[in-house]
């Protein structure tokens, strides 16, 4: 399946780079990778310092390329995916000024009013509200939303927190899948692949439709009585009284914001939705989208653009800036081509099963470390060109999405979602540790990883 690109990568590759200082290479990444996942070091300044000690380290050996004449950019600007900068910054500002005007959290109320005040309707509603906002908000963000609703809600119907908190911050990872711009794995997997945002919904949505339905009924079983619907009619009559009593407005604070942001929402997911038939706009990516989205909204509220820009992920955005040239430089020093043979291996080996081989691969790496890296690292090994990338059949992107998602739910530090949920907990004194979470979290993950399997056997068949 990596025939292609590993044709192009060694006639692209720096010729004249000597063996050993390809393993230096890949023990930098290795080391890097690790650091990441101990989480000992702040993961953007440890990507920033990781980029600036490869980039030395390769003109040192002379390995970067320096274009001829007066006017070129530095060989590290060109390193950098500037379509996914733009997109996490713009869709940062947009939400953030959408958020403050209460919407979010109107619709969690209710939400929370539909269940009324049972709680296996109430797992399964706030599941899916979690499911859906993490399709259009950041999983951070949506956990907050949700766990910090899920905490007063509970507390006042004397229902225990944990089990609606782990499985919210399970299926932020869910929702994670249902669009090109749910998470950021997406995000770089849509870009390289060439997939469209209709065209990445058409294929997500039947599995995580599926995978949420499922997973109401695993949690269900593992919960049990804590999740059990309320049989007793006078507890029940209790309850709806006890929800009816939220006030969805409360936090309101100018209809004129909310029903503008309401709006605004509704035309950004269509934007996204029809660019591609948008004429001008077709040409082209979501990135730009994403920007004149924030600009509206930063029009339509301009007392919130300070606020707003203050409190875009900066963080993230430096932190992809270190990352892709250290996956730069890896390509350049041909670090990315040995990992291209090893994976061509693995994929050859497990002949109509290799995407899905891929995938659980991808779903265990995920599961102890940041996906983010592993997602851009794959899509530069896939795809380092269009030509290459439109060369890997399309089930092997869709393990990657699927693995890089899913493997998030199998511990606590898998996901930023998961972590969120936990520190909620803490934070409430709800004990829950390590090991229980993953007791918990690797039976989700492998029920959702198992339907991920079948999905894409089938994928193979009609993509």
């Amino acid at each position: 399946m990596l025939t292609a690109w590993l044709v192009l990568a060694e006639t692209t590759a720096h010729a004249s780079v000597a063996p050993y200082k390809t393993w230096t290479f890949a023990a930098l990444l290795v080391l890097t990778l690790a650091l990441l996942a101990s989480e000992k070091v702040h993961k953007t300044v440890l990507v920033l310092l990781s980029a600036l000690f490869c980039l030395l380290l390769a003109e040192a050996w002379h390995l970067l390329p320096h274009p001829e004449g007066d006017h070129h950019l530095p060989v590290y600007i060109s390193m950098i995916e500037w379509e996914v900068i733009g997109i996490v910054i713009g869709a940062t500002v947009f939400v953030e000024i959408a958020a403050r005007s209460g919407l979010f959290t109107w619709i969690s109320i209710k939400v929370l009013k539909a269940s009324g005040g049972d709680p296996f309707r109430l797992l399964i509603l706030f599941s899916i509200l979690t499911a859906i906002f993490s399709a259009f908000l950041d999983n951070i963000t949506a956990m907050i939303i949700i766990g910090s609703l899920t905490i007063v809600s509970c507390r006042k119907l004397e229902f225990d927190p944990k089990p609606f908190l782990i499985t919210e911050g399970i299926m932020t990872n869910v929702g994670g899948l249902l669009t090109l711009i749910s998470s950021i794995p997406n995000i770089i997997i849509g870009k390289t692949a060439d997939i469209s945002y209709m065209s990445f919904v058409f294929v997500a949505v039947p599995y995580t439709i599926v995978a949420i339905a499922v997973s109401m009924i695993v949690a269900r079983m593992i919960f049990g009585r804590a999740v059990s619907p309320i049989r007793d009619p006078e507890a029940r009559a209790r309850n709806q009284a006890l929800v009816a009593a939220f006030d969805e407005w409360e936090t309101v604070d100018s209809k004129w914001y909310f029903y503008s942001s309401a709006v605004a929402v509704v035309l950004v997911i269509l934007g996204f939705a029809l660019k591609a038939q948008i004429p001008i706009l077709n040409q082209f990516g979501i990135e730009v989208v994403a920007m004149m989205a924030a600009a509206i909204m930063m029009l339509l509220h301009a007392r919130d653009v300070e606020h707003a820009l203050d409190d875009v992920e900066w963080s993230l955005v430096f932190f992809f800036v270190g990352l892709f040239i250290i996956i730069g430089v890896m390509a350049t020093a041909g670090v990315l081509l040995e990992i291209g043979r090893v994976l061509s291996w693995v994929t050859a080996a497990g002949g109509a099963y290799g995407a899905v081989v891929l995938m659980w691969l991808t779903a265990i790496f995920s599961s102890v470390t940041d996906n983010i890296p592993l997602a851009a690292m794959l899509a530069k090994i896939f795809g380092p060109t269009a030509q290459a990338a439109a060369e890997v059949p399309a089930a092997q992107w869709w393990a990657v999405v699927f693995g890089a998602n899913l493997g998030g739910n199998i511990t606590p530090i898998g996901s930023a979602s998961t972590v969120v949920a936990v520190t909620i907990m803490k934070k409430n004194k709800l004990k829950i540790t390590f090991l229980e979470f993953v007791r918990i979290g690797a039976i989700f993950a492998l029920v959702q990883l198992v339907l991920a399997s079948g999905y894409l056997l089938i994928l193979q068949r009609v993509l």
